[in-house]
């Protein structure tokens, strides 16, 4: 690798004027300045992100895990990261731990599975010295990802941590229900079935707060026998037959 001192040498001054010509700090006149920059470009060097972080105690990178790049809304909520963090001069590291491509939806409850994915995707970005982590989730639950003593700033995103210093950002399920059945009710709708997903999900009964709420407040007796549970696939929506009731 090309090394800032060679470049230095090359364009007969010193490594901190390179240095400062990297990090956009003044006082470098434009001839040495373009002289400089056209020497990396010729020489193809390229600045060690990690290095520099160690030096500065700050690496300007922020680590993503993911359960499963695949999954439902990741893909987005990945996008909107990295475009962010380009904005403010942040470089990403997506760790994808494939959870459902590996196992389906039978590892929530298996815990060393789980670690056994999770703990050494948390270490390399620990030793990469990121100055955050984001955590997202397939879907919404309580998970004992980052331990209680973790020491880099994390973040949930789609989930809640069990560690309560773990900050979470999440939809807004109930809100979103009762605006839908608000809707409904203002083009004079009042028998309005619901298919939600699995009972236990927190999702699901978010959004059944919604639905209940939005019926209560427009007098409108809630009714059980119009809610269906199923899974979270189209097959199991057509399972969830409300046309007999």
């Amino acid at each position: 690798m090309v090394t800032l001192k060679e470049i230095a040498k090359e364009c007969n001054v010193s490594p901190t004027t390179v240095s400062n010509i990297l990090n956009g700090k003044p006082k470098v006149s434009n001839d040495t300045k373009k002289k400089v920059l056209e020497t990396i470009d010729k020489m193809g060097y390229k600045p060690n992100y990690i290095a520099q972080g160690l030096r500065r105690q700050k690496t300007r990178t922020i680590g993503i895990i993911v359960e499963d790049i695949a999954q439902f809304s990741t893909p987005e909520i990945v996008e909107g990261i990295m475009s962010n963090g380009e904005e403010k001069g942040y470089r990403t590291v997506v760790k994808n731990m494939r959870l459902y491509a590996r196992w389906g939806d039978i590892w929530y409850g298996d815990e060393n599975s789980y670690h056994s994915i999770l703990d050494p995707a948390l270490q390399e970005l620990e030793s990469i010295r990121v100055d955050g982590i984001i955590y997202i989730a397939g879907h919404a639950r309580i998970i004992n990802c980052f331990p209680q003593s973790f020491p880099i700033p994390a973040v949930m995103a789609y989930a809640f941590s069990k560690n309560p210093d773990i900050p979470s950002v999440v939809i807004d399920d109930q809100k979103s229900a009762h605006e839908i059945v608000q809707y409904l009710i203002s083009k004079r709708h009042t028998k309005i079935g619901v298919i939600g997903g699995r009972k236990n999900n927190i999702h699901t009964q978010q959004r059944l707060l919604g639905y209940q709420k939005a019926l209560l407040e427009n007098g409108i007796p809630y009714n059980p026998n119009w809610v269906r549970y199923a899974e979270w696939e189209k097959e199991d929506d057509g399972k969830a037959d409300l046309d007999s009731l």
